[in-house]
Parts: structure tokens; sequence; C-alpha cells
């Protein structure tokens, strides 16, 4: 019986792959990188990544294949378990294929149910309490009855405060606008007695 054929790096790219330096000097601005270029990047990163990451056989070889596809090591797969691409940054392709592993582990033999507890409790959810639910759906509610004339003067509102605060920042004095404010909250402003 044959052995399995040993891994060459080189064979992710085009055995006469030269990179057009003369098209990419006239003009690097817009430059469009090949198919080629790209699978040759991918494989030179796949060789560096490798050289300074410890990683098991199975790791490797999926590494590999998914290289091989076109894929970058640093581009985030698609996963079994969708909490694992709320992360910022984005995970690489090996932290996405050792946690589904990780979690595959973890689930085994659970029921749905307890599968979906297990995760909401993996990445930190809580369910929505009571109390937010109903003055979120009351939040809703307002805003749909809430005509559009007054939704536009609203919206241009928020946008002036927004813009108002953050120039504040810029200019470092949160601190004495936040002090300002508190300050005053508790009175009402002259214009209020137009509503």
């Amino acid at each position: 019986m044959a052995g399995r054929k040993t891994f060459n790096i080189h064979d992710l790219y085009p055995e006469d792959y030269c990179f057009d330096w003369d098209a990419f000097e006239a003009d690097p601005e817009h430059y469009v990188f090949t198919q080629d270029d790209i699978a040759y990047s991918n494989a030179i990163e796949l060789e560096k990544y490798e050289q300074v990451t410890p990683m098991t056989p199975y790791e490797k070889r999926a590494l590999r294949r998914w290289v091989a596809s076109g894929h970058s090591v640093m581009e985030t797969p698609p996963s079994r378990y969708a909490c694992i691409h709320c992360c910022d940054p984005p995970p690489a392709f090996l932290d996405v294929y050792r946690e589904d592993k990780k979690l595959d582990a973890a689930t085994k033999g659970m029921t749905k149910a307890e599968k979906i507890a297990y995760l909401k409790e993996y990445i930190g959810y809580t369910d929505e309490p009571e109390e937010e639910r109903i003055r979120r759906e009351e939040n809703e509610l307002l805003h749909k009855r809430t005509p559009e004339a007054a939704r536009k003067v609203i919206q241009k509102l928020q946008r002036e405060i927004f813009y108002l605060y953050m120039f504040v920042v810029e200019q470092g004095l949160a601190p004495e606008a936040d002090e300002f404010l508190e300050e005053r909250m508790d009175t009402p402003a002259p214009f209020e007695e137009e509503w």
C-alpha cells in the first residue's frame, strides 16, 4: 500500500509562478492581484505560520486544506457555533477549528435544549429581564405611534446632541460638561413649556 504523499508548500501555487513586478511597479495603486498571486501569498504565509505555531497533525492537515482551497491562514472560516464569530478581532482559521473541536467535545451527548443553554452560558448570554422586555416593547410601540414629522425632529436633535458632545470631548471638556448637566438636569429648560 502506498503511503500518504508528503506535503510540499510549493504545490499550493503554480510551478512556474513569478510575480509581475514590472506591472506592479508601473501602477501599484491599481494593480489587480491575480489568483496565482493570492495563492502564492497564502502559501508563503502558511509556511511562516507553521514555523511558529505549534499544531497537531490533524490541525495542520485541516489548515493546509483551508489554504489550498484559496484562503489565508488568518481568514475566519465558517463555524457550527455562531458565538465564535462574535469576537473582535475576528478569529483566524486555527482559533475557530480548535474552538469548534472544544465545543463539540463539551456538548457531546447533550440534547438540543442543553446545548443551547450551555452555549448561552459559554458566551455569557443572559435572557432579557422581564422589566427590560416590557420597557423595550413599550418603546417600540411608542416609536410606531410617533408621527413621521416628530421622528425626524427627534432624530435631528439626537444627531445634534451627539455631535455637540463629540466636540466637547475633543476639546477636553467632557468632565466639566457632565458636571454642568448633572447640576441642571432637574431644572426645566425654558422651551419645555412650549410642549
